[in-house]
C-alpha cells in the first residue's frame, strides 16, 4: 500500500506536461482495452507501449506552444517599448526602416535631418548603439532588431 501511495504522490505532484498527458492518455488506453477485451495483459502492454510515444508528442506540442507564447510576450514587450518612444525618436527609427535595414552609417545619419538629441536618447535607452562594419573602416549606428521589426511592421501596415 505504501508503494501505491508513493506512486500516486509522484503522479499528482508531477509538473512535466508531457509526462502528465502521457500518464493520463496511456491509462485511458489501458482501461479502454481492458474493458473491451477483458484481458489485463493486453491492456497493460498497450498502456506501457503507448506512454513514451504520447509523451514525446505531447512534450513537442507543449514546447512549440511555449515558444510561441514566449515570442508573443517578447513582441508585446518590444511593441510597448516602441510605443513609449517620442515622436522624434520614432522618426529616427523610421529612417532605418525607410533605408531598409537596422544599420545606418554615420554619413547617412549626418545627411539626414534627424534630431541628434533623439539619436542620443535612443543610445541611452540602449535601442541604438554605434559599431564598425565588417571591413573595420566604416562606423555605423545599429538599431535594436526587435524595435526595427516592430517599426517595419507598423510602416508596412500604414503604406
Amino acid at each position: 500500500m505504501k508503494s501505491l501511495e508513493k506512486w500516486a504522490d509522484r503522479v499528482y505532484s508531477e509538473n512535466d506536461f508531457g509526462r502528465s498527458i502521457a500518464t493520463s492518455l496511456s491509462g485511458l488506453i489501458g482501461l479502454a482495452l481492458y474493458l473491451l477485451t477483458d484481458d489485463w495483459i493486453i491492456a497493460a502492454f498497450s498502456a506501457i507501449i503507448s506512454f513514451p510515444v504520447i509523451r514525446l508528442v505531447s512534450t513537442g506540442i507543449n514546447e512549440k506552444v511555449d515558444r510561441k507564447k514566449q515570442r508573443n510576450i517578447e513582441k508585446g514587450n518590444t511593441a510597448y517599448e516602441y510605443q513609449k518612444l517620442s515622436e522624434q525618436e520614432k522618426l529616427v527609427v523610421n529612417a532605418f526602416v525607410k533605408a531598409g535595414g537596422s544599420v545606418l552609417t554615420w554619413g547617412q545619419i549626418n545627411r539626414s535631418n534627424l534630431s541628434f538629441s533623439a539619436i542620443e536618447s535612443l543610445i541611452q535607452r540602449e535601442v541604438l548603439w554605434t559599431s564598425v562594419t565588417a571591413d573595420g573602416f566604416t562606423e555605423t549606428f545599429n538599431l535594436n532588431s526587435n524595435i526595427f521589426d516592430i517599426a517595419n511592421e507598423e510602416w508596412s501596415e500604414s503604406s
